[in-house]
């Protein structure tokens, strides 16, 4: 049987961000198609991108039901922030995208690979760029 646990029930429907790093029952993600997930050693659902090529980063505790936007624009289309190659950095975020593809590693950490969307000028196209993302 199916529940709804979140959500709107209209199509189209835009994300509550609220405050950055703060779990609520009323943040949720805003509709999309294309965006990659995964589940962390919690359970949690991790949610990247997708949609209106969106470059946020969301984490859904299923036990709470709270939403969490952890990272990324709450705008579509954002550019990308790449920072210095091989390097980790707070403001260091992929560019808005969809169609990426994605896996966990034994670590936990997230890689993401290309997809449609937006590099570190604006430009929008198919990007070959890869992203290790850790918890």
């Amino acid at each position: 049987e199916w529940t709804w646990v979140s959500g709107s029930n209209t199509a189209g429907a835009s994300g509550v961000y609220g405050t950055l790093g703060v779990a609520s029952t009323s943040n949720v993600p805003g509709a999309r198609a294309s965006a990659v997930s995964w589940i962390d050693s919690s359970e949690n659902l991790w949610l990247f991108g997708g949609g209106n090529q969106f470059n946020d980063l969301w984490e859904f505790n299923p036990t709470a039901k709270t939403w969490t936007w952890m990272s990324g624009s709450d705008i579509g289309n954002a550019s990308g922030i790449y920072g210095t190659l091989g390097n980790a950095g707070a403001s260091n975020v992929p560019g808005g995208r969809e169609g990426s593809v994605s896996w966990t590693d034994r670590s936990g950490n997230l890689w993401l690979f290309g997809g449609m969307g937006y590099d570190s000028t604006g430009t929008v196209g198919y990007l070959n760029d890869l992203w290790r993302y850790q918890p």
